[in-house]
C-alpha cells in the first residue's frame, strides 16, 4: 500500500513542476510582448533569401517609417508587406507599386492600380506572337499567369497624379543612389529576378512598330527596403515576404534588367 507520504510528496513534485512551466510560458509571452512580435520571413527560401537574425525579433513597424542601422545593415521599417498570388500571378509591378503609394499614404487596392495601367494582349499572327512594348503598356495581362510584364515608364506616368513632382525615375542612376535613398527611409520600386535567380531569354514578340521586343526571363520587381556590404532586404511580391538576397548577384540582375528604379520623395 502506498502511504500518504509518498502521495504528498508526488503531489508536491507534480506541483513544482507545473508551477515552472506556467513561469517559463509566462516569460516566453512576456518577452514575445515587449518584443513586439516579429517579421513575416519565407520559410521556404534557402537561408541566404531570409530576414537577417538580428531583424526577426526587433520591434514591429512603427507609423513613422524610421529606418534601423544595425552595423553595416540599413532598414526601412514599416514598409506593407503582401504576396501578389493568386490573383495577380504576373502582376509583380503593380502590386509593388501599390505598396510604396501605400507606404506614403495612398491606399488604393492593386485592383483599382490595375484599372489605371495600360495594357496590351498577346496574339499569335502568321505564326509568330504580337504584343505591345513593355515601356509603353503591360504586356497581357497582372491576371493572367501566360503574360509577362511591364516597364518603368508606365508606372511613372501612374504616380504622377497621386505624387507628382515627388515621383524620382531612379532608372540609369548609379546604385549608390538607390542606397543613399534607404538610408534616407525611402524604399525603391526595383527591377530584379525572381528569388534573385539568373537572367534568362525568354519570349520575343512583334511591338506594333514593327521592332522585335525580347523579354527576359525571370525579370520580377520589388521594393527595395535594406542594404548592407554583402546583401540587400526587399519586400517581395512573389513570397509576401520580406526577403535577402546577394548584394553583388542582386546588382548584376538589375543591371541586366535596364537599371530601373522608381522612388518618392516624402513631402
Amino acid at each position: 500500500m502506498i502511504s500518504f507520504r509518498v502521495i504528498d510528496l508526488a503531489l508536491a513534485v507534480l506541483t513544482g513542476i507545473l508551477v515552472a512551466f506556467l513561469v517559463f510560458v509566462g516569460m516566453y509571452y512576456t518577452g514575445s510582448a515587449e518584443s513586439g512580435g516579429h517579421y513575416v520571413r519565407d520559410e521556404s527560401a534557402a537561408p541566404s533569401h531570409e530576414a537577417p537574425a538580428e531583424l526577426s525579433q526587433t520591434a514591429a513597424p512603427k507609423a513613422d517609417h524610421r529606418v534601423r542601422v544595425i552595423g553595416s545593415l540599413v532598414y526601412i521599417e514599416g514598409a506593407p508587406l503582401f504576396s501578389q498570388h493568386p490573383r495577380w500571378p504576373t502582376g509583380c509591378e503593380v502590386v509593388a507599386l501599390a505598396k510604396l503609394a501605400q507606404f506614403y499614404g495612398v491606399h488604393k487596392p492593386v485592383d483599382d492600380w490595375i484599372k489605371l495601367l495600360p495594357q496590351g494582349p498577346l496574339f499569335w499572327r502568321d505564326g509568330r506572337l504580337h504584343g505591345p512594348d513593355p515601356r509603353e503598356m503591360f504586356a497581357g495581362s497582372p491576371y493572367n499567369r501566360q503574360s509577362f510584364g511591364v516597364y518603368h515608364q508606365p508606372l511613372l506616368r501612374m504616380l504622377g497624379p497621386w505624387f507628382g513632382d515627388r515621383v524620382v525615375n531612379m532608372t540609369k542612376r548609379p546604385w549608390e543612389d538607390y542606397e543613399t535613398m534607404v538610408r534616407a527611409g525611402n524604399p525603391v520600386l526595383v527591377w530584379g529576378t525572381i528569388s534573385n535567380l539568373p537572367v534568362r531569354r525568354a519570349d520575343s514578340w512583334i511591338t506594333p512598330q514593327g521592332e522585335v521586343f525580347h523579354w527576359n526571363g525571370n525579370a520580377h520587381v520589388m521594393l527595395l527596403v535594406g542594404f548592407s556590404e554583402t546583401s540587400v532586404l526587399v519586400n517581395d511580391p512573389w513570397t509576401g515576404t520580406l526577403r535577402r538576397f546577394d548584394r553583388g548577384a542582386f546588382k548584376q540582375r538589375w543591371q541586366t534588367l535596364g537599371y530601373q528604379g522608381i522612388a518618392i520623395r516624402p513631402k
